[in-house]
């Protein structure tokens, strides 16, 4: 029914129960709203305008404005990516492309974009 984690069980319904058996529901919700998203939006794609630092930098705030606004089973996300390494990941990524003759960019770039996403999202602190 429900899975051991930190000496609590999570039970499929999403209650968290303790060895006192105490329940808290604890939901996964994402807190963004529509006005705030759009303009967050327009603004990193007019950042990732600017060549070669623009795209990055808009790319992990994005990230981290998303990661701000959703919590996952009550738990916030983090995302600790950089600018600068993802510029040199996107410059590997294009070498790839080019001598794969674009074959890199339509089977592997995908995967590898969202193996570094998840590598730099992280569990934040539980605030009670």
């Amino acid at each position: 029914m429900g899975q051991n984690l930190n000496n609590c069980t999570v039970s499929l319904t999403g209650e968290i129960v303790n060895k006192r058996r105490t329940r808290q529901n604890v939901e996964s919700v994402y807190t963004g709203t529509g006005g705030r998203h759009f303009f967050m939006m327009l603004g990193t794609m007019l950042l990732s305008l600017i060549p070669f630092i623009g795209l990055p930098n808009a790319i992990c705030i994005r990230q981290r404005w998303n990661c701000r606004h959703t919590r996952i089973v009550g738990i916030p996300l983090e995302f600790e990516g950089r600018a600068g390494e993802l510029l040199g990941k996107i410059i590997a990524w294009c070498f790839f492309s080019i001598i794969t003759i674009g074959i890199y960019a339509l089977v592997l770039l995908p995967v590898r974009y969202k193996q570094w996403v998840a590598k730099n999202t992280i569990f934040g602190a539980v605030s009670r």
